[in-house]
């Protein structure tokens, strides 16, 4: 409740118990007196919620000089009642023990006699008593619900923060399939794209596909980003899938570019999640984009060896290596996301990644390991395979 909302509740408030005093006094000719000893009972309630123990002690004090008086008329004790439930909500320790203790003890200094009060007043001390513990109640309900309030608070601030991370972790997982899927359809049609004119005239027939396997690239990016940007799903086009069993096309599709690429397939195939069937694929394709585009290599051989619980993937080629031709600008691209994306593919799926120079410094070789455990009861078995394309 507002500041301004609770001052004008506590004002009615009080107004209410002070027109519940005035019909008594007037009933009885209670002398002009009694008129200030009752407001000095109820008035004081205004500010309770602002300065709690400094409104129960004046009200205190002008209830039991209200009671002492003797031609006073007996009426209830609600603001006492009213000022003790506050500061046993809202008060300090010590205000709280010192209302505990001199709520009764100000009912028996309202009386005449200490055996009249014994007798007589055990009703109001119950009152104060019984005024103080629904106080105490209210204190304990209201830290119960700011703990929860609390705790609400940092489960939606952790929240928050989960929710920032993956969608970071989604935008990067984006930007690394867009890099892969674009830089390789690129690549090819920009080989495909320089050998074309220069066929055109001596050899129509190879003119006309490498013209096509622009087109045929171009198609399959696109295929791949339809299905990237939609997010569910494989491809309509089971040829565009990433996956293990595409590599084959996706090596000979590199090699109609004039890169002269070689497959081997060693182990027993097996199906594998499709993390790692996607990571392997990819981590294929940026090894041949980058030979294909930055390394000036001629050869390029690729292996898959399916052992017990995992797939090695490895991608090696006769060119360049790290370094960089005399009269070559470096090409941030080559060793820029690509290769760290290659890293992080074979983390984010459990597995491990290594980059480098191959032997002698000749070349380059990316090696991966992959898990790919042995199911017991396959649906689908395929048998142990040799295989050199």
């Amino acid at each position: 409740m507002c500041r301004s909302r609770a001052i004008v509740v506590d004002a009615a408030f009080a107004g209410a118990i002070f027109a519940a005093c005035v019909p008594p006094l007037l009933v009885n000719n209670s002398p002009w007196w009694g008129y200030p000893l009752a407001a000095g009972t109820s008035l004081p309630l205004i500010w309770r919620r602002r300065v709690p123990f400094v409104v129960g002690v004046v009200v205190g004090v002008a209830a039991i000089g209200y009671a002492r008086v003797p031609e006073m008329p007996q009426a209830m004790p609600y603001a006492v009642l009213v000022a003790t439930y506050t500061i046993a909500e809202r008060g300090t320790r010590w205000q709280r023990w010192t209302t505990l203790v001199a709520g009764p003890l100000g009912v028996l200094a309202s009386t005449n006699s200490l055996p009249d009060a014994l007798f007589s007043y055990q009703f109001p001390i119950l009152l104060s008593l019984s005024a103080y513990g629904l106080g105490a109640a209210a204190r304990t309900r209201r830290r119960y619900a700011e703990v929860l309030e609390d705790r609400a608070r940092h489960l939606d601030r952790a929240r928050d923060a989960e929710t920032r991370q993956a969608a970071a972790a989604e935008r990067e997982r984006i930007a690394r399939e867009m890099h892969d899927i674009l830089a390789h359809a690129v690549s090819l049609m920009v080989v495909q794209a320089e050998a074309g004119p220069v066929v055109v005239r001596s050899d129509p027939a190879r003119a006309e596909a490498a013209f096509e396997a622009i087109g045929q690239a171009g198609r399959r990016a696109m295929t791949q980003l339809r299905w990237l940007l939609r997010g569910v799903g494989d491809p309509v086009d089971g040829e565009s899938r990433p996956c293990i069993a595409n590599v084959p096309r996706l090596a000979g599709e590199v090699g109609r570019t004039g890169l002269a690429v070689s497959l081997t397939v060693a182990g027993e195939a097996r199906q594998v999640s499709t993390e790692v069937d996607v990571a392997a694929y990819r981590i294929v394709q940026e090894a041949l984009t980058n030979a294909l585009r930055h390394a000036d290599a001629t050869t390029v051989s690729i292996r898959l060896l399916w052992g017990a619980g995992d797939v090695e993937v490895m991608v090696a080629d006769d060119g360049h290596g790290l370094s960089v031709p005399s009269g070559r600008r470096p090409d941030v691209a080559a060793t820029g996301r690509g290769l760290a994306g290659i890293s992080v593919r074979a983390a984010a799926c459990g597995g491990v990644a290594t980059t480098g120079p191959g032997p002698g410094g000749r070349g380059f070789t990316v090696y991966a390991k992959l898990p790919a455990p042995v199911v017991p009861d396959p649906v689908v078995r395929k048998p142990r395979v040799e295989a050199q394309t």
